[in-house]
């Protein structure tokens, strides 16, 4: 019984991470395409931030792209 339990939390654990890494992916797949949008496609990208939790309405990549267009306007 106690094994079943924690291969389920293994799972759990293993599910919930990996659809965090997804999100990560695409809001930094955004964060180059808005960046390069602004300074143009032969600028040395940076280092991608952290993804915000994302607003109802929108993906993670429309986000990358929006932080993308702020960090290259300042």
């Amino acid at each position: 019984m106690k094994s079943l339990l924690k291969t389920t939390i293994g799972i759990l654990a293993i599910t919930v991470s990996s659809s965090l890494f997804a999100g990560q992916a695409e809001f930094c797949a955004g964060f180059e395409e808005g960046y390069k949008s602004i300074k143009g496609d032969m600028v040395i990208v940076p280092i991608c931030p952290i993804a915000p939790i994302t607003p109802i309405g929108s993906t993670d990549f429309r986000e990358g792209i929006k932080a993308g267009i702020r960090a290259a306007s300042r």
